[in-house]
């Protein structure tokens, strides 16, 4: 390998390892403690992200890591299952097989339990209900087909990734369907995120 090969090598290593730690910040972002969801845009942006053979592992590593939280992070378990949902929905078939293949852990967290000290609000059940709905929806492979078809559309109809740009691992532009009111989350994930205020650590 000439000195040449070897600097363009390096230098593609470390491109790789830049564009990780961003989408690393990215999902950290995007599941963090806060009591509101991340935008539409950075979710569609994650979910592109697992058509990309380099930055796919990056991406369910660490949503995996963050499913794995403990109890008064549940804020945190529950925003991960909210992005695992929506990549199951956006992103690449490796992201559903790879949501196929912790089903076991999905249903452990059907029975997630966290309640306020003192016998106060009861946080697990927006993860109970959440991971209950993702193993529904891998389970139901019809209506997974057309929950990912509806999705391709509303991208194309938004503006957003178009279907083209996220076949295979190709690359592909950014963006994504605007940003709602509630960011990449539906109206009931914010309002599970909000409505109880201080739960959770920090």
């Amino acid at each position: 390998m000439s000195m040449f090969d070897a600097a363009k090598a390096m230098g593609k290593q470390a491109l790789v390892k830049v564009t990780g730690t961003e989408l690393e910040k990215k999902i950290a972002e995007a599941c963090s403690n806060k009591p509101w969801g991340a935008s539409s845009t950075m979710m569609s942006e994650i979910a592109q992200s697992t058509y990309d053979y380099q930055e796919y592992p990056v991406v369910m590593a660490n949503v995996w890591k963050r499913v794995n939280e403990t109890g008064r992070n549940w804020r945190i378990v529950y925003k991960a299952l909210a992005l695992l949902e929506f990549l199951v929905r956006n992103g690449s078939e490796r992201a559903v097989e790879d949501a196929r293949d912790h089903m076991y852990q999905l249903r452990t967290l059907c029975d997630f339990q966290f309640s306020e000290p003192g016998g106060g609000q009861d946080h697990g059940i927006n993860v109970r209900e959440k991971s209950r709905q993702i193993c529904e929806l891998l389970d139901d492979r019809e209506r997974l087909k057309e929950e990912r078809d509806k999705a391709r559309q509303n991208r194309g109809k938004f503006g957003g990734v178009s279907s083209e740009k996220m076949q295979g691992f190709g690359g592909g532009g950014g963006g994504g369907a605007p940003a709602s009111k509630y960011g990449g989350f539906s109206s009931d994930d914010a309002r599970r995120m909000q409505g109880f205020g201080s739960g959770g650590g920090g």
